[in-house]
């Protein structure tokens, strides 16, 4: 299980919204000014998720949230490679059955339409493979305060 900690933001019925925290890795590493990674951090926003939880959260409650490996592995796979795959085999397709002079004019239109289009499929179908794939967030544990983890589940 991968771990990571969050903060409530929302509570609603069984459902809780979580936001989560700024971990310190970026914030100790000596190219922090020429990194990538830690330039798009700290220009985009964190995003809140929802996940269903029976433990009793309020908010600014701080609590560990776990995903499974394996699920994790999927959705890498779902994210990274299967765009990536799709727009290959749209570029193979396309140089064997489209003319040359099409071919030479339109393949780098065609591959990023390919893979444009992948991405879009895959963040509108999002939800149905969440539900699938059964790879849901879980709240393992509440955080009393920085030290100490709670990790009775009511």
């Amino acid at each position: 299980m991968v771990e990571e900690e969050a903060i409530v933001t929302q509570v609603k019925d069984q459902q809780t919204w979580l936001k989560p925290t700024q971990t310190g890795g970026c914030k100790a590493c000596l190219h922090q000014s020429t990194c990538g990674t830690s330039v798009l951090s700290g220009l985009l926003p964190k995003r809140e998720f929802v996940v269903d939880s029976n433990l009793a959260l309020q908010v600014g409650d701080r609590v560990i949230v776990a995903v499974d490996d394996s699920q994790l592995l999927l959705s890498s796979f779902l994210l990274y490679l299967l765009p990536l795959l799709v727009m290959i085999v749209v570029v193979i397709l396309s140089s064997n059955l489209l003319p040359t002079a099409l071919v030479d004019d339109w393949q780098p239109v065609i591959a990023m339409t390919s893979l444009l289009l992948c991405f879009y499929l895959i963040h509108r179908t999002q939800p149905f493979l969440l539900f699938y794939t059964g790879s849901q967030p879980q709240v393992i544990a509440k955080k009393l305060n920085e030290s100490a983890i709670d990790y009775r589940i009511d």
